[in-house]
């Protein structure tokens, strides 16, 4: 219990072109929903007086101080105040057509959706039953609150009590096997009315009442989820539903022999066939201020979670959480509804800026960057990070230069004449989805590192579907999990499906193939790159040497036709497919992490000439890890790496880097 739990936090939680037109889509398909976004399917209330907005465009790839943007939406000083003003970031884009949904699907982008999409389950939460109409006016249009959806219900008492997390559980420093800040609840008001942040993924099983709500989710992007079995081959399973005493269905799992089972924690409900593999739904009560630390998702799937709509007029509810905002106010996100949590994404790329691995499978304690308290001089600089690298020691005098704030033309925090050319690394930028109560659903990509904060108490629902369209996603976070000391328990599609020849064949080849055959322009060379990633050598997935034959043939087909004048549209976007190119990049940059203890910063520079220069030195504080000079070579930074040791354990590493670092303003914020 205690390993699946920490790993299901730490790491894997249970636990991306020309796009094709409306007459390359399958006509038979299910009517998709109207993608427009002239009007959300309520109208907001106007906002009051005390009101935070955040008003920044999504998607426009402006650039934002992070400190600053969390200071004006109004964030408690916890999430502000030790926010270093290095940290940049930006908001994640809004689709506004499925055309659009799919090119970031393809990038690996963050986004959020239509909330058309998430009609089905704002419909369903009104027509469950259970919580208070607060409209008191039976000819009054109803309106529900979701916290008291979930709280005054019959099924807010649960059969069996269930794992809560406080707000913050798993932060940098903790042990990984530590239970000290998870709490047993028995209903969803536990959650809410108590004196502390808590945080409860419920995953729907068979032993509770609870309305599935996840399953009136409508999944964009059918060419990737859509989970008809249709040709999918002979199932073991099939799916069947029940009526709950909410009204709406419940998933359960039938045997071959047609008797009814439990649906298996972090199990596929069933065999698919389809290009979409549903993996697992949960409903989430969160209370304001709860905070779930840096985590991926669990197999390199995809999750579409939405916020329920609230009622602002609510009577507010028991307890005293200090996170919780006494003024009534309310942060509005990017369509003019509250915002229930704000979501921190950082790219594959920048893993190893966020997570030290190796670090935490060493001291078996949670080992990440805490982006709350991370004071300036613990970072890189731009100066630093521009070539030409200092090779001064850290006590020389040489290291005036750095102090003066000038080196190879580099003054203050930028690049003389904007030349950014010799700038090979920089610090992350961070990606902010803010996901609304009743608003827009998010798409999260696979294998971007995010932590999640959140802003009032709410209740989220999500879906997590595997496509096989991004098997190369799978192959990543397998991996990347055999890197940790504690891997998470994989979902049996990972374990039984991809390692077992016939189930393989049926499930996994057989809609590929068609994929690889079809009309979209997206879906084809996904499907080709994931045929490729099947057949991989070192992949260890089950294909017999009959299936490997009509793949490799498929292939050679296929390869023959995009050098062909009619593969014109496929060849451009398999050279626009940034995913694609990043793969091997990713992989290997990988099997570096924390060689010598030291951080490659430029490890994803196709140009560097120098074993991914430039390097820094990481040593950590509490499970947080603070960063020496920049380098130009691996043994310079790990011979940094003895001295900035040594000051850990004289407790003298913060006046170290403020020694190296001094020319360092708090107030900084200018960085490429």
């Amino acid at each position: 219990m205690h390993t699946i739990i920490t790993r299901v936090v730490a790491r894997g939680y249970p636990a991306r072109a020309r796009m094709p037109t409306t007459e390359e889509t399958n006509p038979n398909e299910v009517k998709r929903p109207r993608l427009t976004m002239d009007a959300t399917p309520d109208t907001p209330d106007p906002p009051r007086a005390n009101d935070r907005f955040i008003d920044q465009t999504p998607g426009d790839d402006a650039e934002h101080p992070m400190r600053e943007l969390f200071e004006s939406w109004g964030l408690p000083d916890r999430f502000v105040q030790g926010v270093s003003p290095s940290w940049r970031c930006k908001l994640v884009p809004l689709a506004r057509t499925e055309d659009e949904l799919r090119e970031h699907a393809v990038r690996g982008v963050p986004t959020l959706a239509s909330p058309e999409y998430a009609r089905g389950v704002f419909d369903a939460m009104s027509a469950s039953g259970g919580g208070e109409d607060s409209s008191g006016d039976d000819a009054a249009p109803t309106r529900r609150d979701a916290v008291s959806w979930a709280c005054d219900s019959p099924w807010s008492s649960f059969p069996r009590p269930k794992v809560a997390m406080v707000g913050g559980w798993g932060a940098p420093g903790s042990h990984l096997l530590s239970d000290r800040y998870m709490r047993m609840v028995r209903s969803f008001a536990e959650v809410v009315d108590g004196d502390e942040p808590l945080n409860l993924q419920m995953f729907h099983r068979e032993d509770t009442a609870v309305p599935v709500l996840p399953t009136h989710l409508t999944w964009p992007l059918p060419e990737f989820f859509d989970n008809d079995r249709s040709g999918g081959g002979n199932e073991t399973r099939t799916m069947a539903t029940t009526e709950t005493p909410g009204g709406s269905a419940e998933t359960t799992a039938m045997d071959a022999d047609g008797n009814k089972t439990a649906l298996p924690a972090q199990g596929a409900f069933y065999q698919p066939g389809g290009v979409g593999v549903p993996l697992d739904m949960a409903t989430r009560l969160s209370a304001a201020g709860a905070l779930t630390w840096w985590h991926l998702d669990d197999c390199g799937e995809f999750v579409f979670q939405v916020g329920l709509p609230i009622d602002r007029d609510a009577a507010p509810r028991a307890g005293t959480n200090p996170m919780r905002r006494k003024d009534g106010g309310e942060l509005l996100g990017p369509t003019g509804k509250p915002v229930c949590k704000l979501f921190v994404f950082a790219s594959r790329e920048d893993y190893e800026w966020i997570a030290q691995d190796g670090v935490m499978n060493q001291t078996m304690k949670q080992t990440a960057l805490d982006l709350f308290d991370t004071p300036t001089h613990y970072l890189p600089s731009v100066s630093e990070l521009t070539e030409p690298y200092s090779s001064a020691p850290l006590e020389s005098e040489k290291g005036a230069e750095f102090k003066a704030g000038v080196k190879g033309g580099v003054t203050g925090g930028g690049v003389s004449g904007g030349d950014t050319r010799r700038t090979r690394a920089k610090l992350p930028t961070f990606w902010v989805a803010p996901l609304e109560c009743g608003g827009c659903p998010l798409l999260s990509p696979p294998n971007w590192i995010h932590c999640v904060l959140t802003v009032r108490d709410c209740v989220m629902v999500e879906e997590r579907r595997l496509s096989l369209a991004f098997l190369d996603e799978v192959l990543y976070f397998q991996r990347r999990m055999t890197r940790w000391c504690e891997p998470p328990v994989q979902y049996r599609f990972i374990r039984e499906d991809l390692t077992d020849e016939t189930r393989c064949a049926a499930h996994v080849v057989a809609p590929l193939l068609r994929m690889l055959g079809g009309t979209s322009v997206a879906a084809r060379c996904r499907a080709r790159n994931s045929l490729k990633t099947l057949t991989s050598p070192d992949a260890g997935y089950a294909t017999s040497d009959k299936t490997r034959a009509e793949i490799v043939n498929a292939l050679n087909d296929f390869e023959t036709w995009l050098a062909s004048d009619a593969g014109a549209e496929c060849r451009d976007f398999i050279a626009r497919d940034t995913r694609e190119r990043a793969h091997g990049t990713l992989l290997s940059a990988m099997r570096r992490e924390g060689e010598k203890n030291v951080h490659s910063l430029g490890a994803f520079d196709q140009n560097s000439e120098n074993d991914g220069a430039p390097f820094a030195a990481v040593v950590h504080e509490k499970g947080r890890p603070r960063w020496g000079p920049v380098r130009g070579t691996r043994e310079e930074a790990a011979a940094d790496r003895k001295t900035m040791r040594a000051a850990v354990k004289e407790g003298s590493l913060d006046a170290l880097l403020k020694r190296w670092r001094g020319h360092l303003e708090e107030s900084r914020s200018t960085r490429n």
